[in-house]
């Protein structure tokens, strides 16, 4: 039999060799027509909406005061830049270098200034907003830059402040907060001096922090820590703690603040936090389908302006997961928009009309 198979094997391919056959070209990764792009690992890519290239690695965005523009950070190999997307051309009309950049980006109330973290720099950023235009303006030094260390030295251990990550500003445009994720630390800033207030220590690496619509509440997601701490947002007192799943990242908070939205990357969940009860009350799943095992990465929530939609950015199902959260725990999966590679962010526009997503690869 294994001497039948060898004359078998062995005819196919002198059949083979004097066709001239050749296999099939393999099929690079990128561009392959009709709206397909094929990833390096295989899977193909058909992402809705209309695409602008805005940079390299965009993690955070925001819209402009007036809605005609969407701002958005780039934190990759490249030198950081906020990109001006114009909505009407679907240009990048301009783009702003910065030294240091990551994640965090708030406006003020008055829409003329554009808070953007300085990441190792331990800065942020004052940006001037006029006119359609993005400008340059002060740093806030939040403390000491990051060590880097020179070729071939060793890492100094250990670094007591670093990496600016998530910011907040009350609604009277007051105060900011500020988290590092590597210092495990909390600022407050005065924003008309620029002056740190008070700095306190975190139990773990922080994400993001945001602030109740009344301004007394200050919520921060304890990345390293699966919790998200309450603080009271005058003092810094602390004001209680929520377990959630783990990895919190971004939290999105409804209008009337009763209720705060977590993303957790290493589950395939968001969790719905009752901020009356200190407690969460509902954890909604984004997973492709029932009883997957963890793998969607959500790593950002954003609602809708009337709070009854939420979306949910699944980093590596490449999806943006809407969900219909109109009723507090009886949430749902209403349906996924398939995105680019790894979407970091989606958010309706003010009016509702338009979702922006962002493909970080």
């Amino acid at each position: 039999m294994r001497r039948a198979l060898a004359v078998v094997l062995a005819t196919v391919t002198a059949g083979a060799f004097v066709r001239g056959d050749t296999p099939p070209a393999a099929l690079r990764p990128g561009a392959l027509g009709g709206g397909v792009t094929l990833l390096p690992n295989g899977w193909k890519l058909v992402p809705a909406g209309r695409h602008v290239q805005v940079g390299d690695l965009p993690l955070a965005m925001v819209e402009s005061p007036d809605g005609r523009s969407l701002l958005v950070a780039n934190n990759g190999f490249a030198k950081p830049t906020i990109s001006v997307v114009d909505f009407q051309n679907q240009i990048v009309r301009s783009a702003l270098v910065l030294d240091h950049a990551w994640l965090g980006m708030a406006w003020h109330p008055d829409g003329r200034r554009l808070y953007v973290s300085g990441a190792g720099n331990n800065t942020v950023h004052e940006l001037r907003w006029a006119d359609g235009a993005l400008t340059g303006g002060v740093d806030l030094v939040l403390g000491r830059p990051m060590d880097v260390p020179s070729e071939g030295a060793n890492r100094p251990e250990p670094v007591p402040q670093s990496f600016v990550g998530g910011l907040a500003i009350t609604p009277d445009g007051k105060r900011m907060f500020a988290v590092h994720v590597f210092g495990q630390i909390l600022s407050a800033v005065d924003l008309l001096t620029g002056h740190v207030l008070r700095t306190i220590q975190l139990p773990a690496e922080p994400y993001t922090c945001v602030v109740s619509p009344d301004g007394r509440t200050l919520f921060v997601s304890i990345w390293g820590g699966a919790k998200v701490l309450l603080f009271d947002a005058a003092t810094l007192e602390p004001a209680g703690d929520v377990a959630v799943g783990e990895h919190p990242n971004a939290m999105a908070l409804t209008k009337d603040g009763m209720r705060l939205y977590v993303a957790c990357a290493n589950t395939n969940a968001v969790w719905a936090i009752d901020v009356a009860a200190r407690r969460a009350s509902e954890q909604i799943s984004v997973a492709l389908f029932p009883g997957a095992p963890p793998g969607s990465t959500p790593n950002h929530v954003s609602l809708s302006p009337d709070d009854k939609r939420l979306l949910v950015a699944n980093a590596d199902n490449n999806t943006i997961a809407v969900d219909d959260v109109s009723k507090a725990g009886v949430s749902e999966v209403a349906g996924f928009i398939p995105t680019g590679w790894y979407p970091t962010a989606a958010m309706f526009s003010h009016d509702g009309s338009r979702v922006f997503i962002l493909s970080g690869k």
